[in-house]
């Protein structure tokens, strides 16, 4: 418990060590997905009234955890501290946009939460690189991480009920997304970063591979993936939406 608060770059040995799909990350991912589900069936069970109230908690909750992070980085982070401070990673950006899409309740913002919390948050808590190796599973980021990514999929499948997934939605969000990623590899190429996994050369295997394959051509096959996965996640969301409007989930 020393180390609770402790920033990765000073930890000399790991207690309890969260290891990718190790028991830890499995204990974890089971209290994740069994929380959304139970605030879920909570959030349909409620009145419209008290709906409204849990949104705007959960936006405030958003911004606070925002905030006490930038507060643990200037405390603890003493290595690259204006690196870690930028909000460039695709999940800091869709904390900002998750807490001005409650507050705001624009569309295109909902849209944006609902298809890229769904699919950053999943694919986070699944393959935690940020945290895997780094961090023991009894620590303020581990713990901070998968409650901050759970609340992505929470909010995400409180949006699929609401949200009009059309060509237009999804080519406008693509654009919106391919926009980011291309802002994060020039930084990357420029100062050296790693913002979003598009740097030189990306530490995760899959799009290691895919930078190494791939070469100069890189930032294109980083579109071509985000057109893929949304070719592939819309139909699902559409299937997810109709079974939760039925009453099924």
């Amino acid at each position: 418990m020393k180390d609770f608060f402790t920033y990765c770059t000073d930890i000399k040995e790991l207690y309890m060590p969260f290891e990718t799909f190790g028991i830890y990350h499995i204990l974890f991912l089971i209290i994740s997905f069994s929380l959304i589900f139970l605030l879920y069936k909570y959030y349909r069970n409620i009145s419209v009234e008290r709906q409204n109230t849990f949104l705007k908690g959960l936006g405030c909750y958003f911004l606070i955890e925002e905030a006490i992070y930038t507060l643990w980085l200037l405390w603890k982070c003493h290595n690259h501290l204006l690196i870690q401070l930028l909000p460039l990673e695709l999940c800091s950006i869709t904390v900002y946009i998750n807490a001005l899409s409650i507050f705001t309740k624009k569309e295109s913002l909902r849209y944006f939460s609902c298809v890229v919390g769904l699919f950053a948050g999943s694919i986070a808590m699944l393959y935690p690189a940020n945290i895997a190796g780094l961090y023991s599973a009894i620590s303020y980021r581990t713990i901070n991480f998968y409650m901050l990514h759970a609340s992505f999929v929470l909010l995400s499948l409180i949006y699929v009920n609401e949200c009009k997934f059309t060509l237009k939605a999804m080519l406008r969000n693509i654009f919106i997304i391919c926009c980011l990623f291309t802002f994060a590899f020039f930084i990357n190429k420029t100062y050296g970063t790693q913002y979003m996994f598009v740097g030189s050369p990306p530490s995760i295997g899959v799009i290691r591979s895919i930078y190494e394959m791939s070469g100069p051509f890189f930032l294109l096959c980083v579109y071509a993936t985000m057109l893929l996965q949304h070719l592939i996640e819309l139909p699902f969301l559409v299937m997810l939406q109709n079974k939760l409007k039925k009453g099924d989930l």
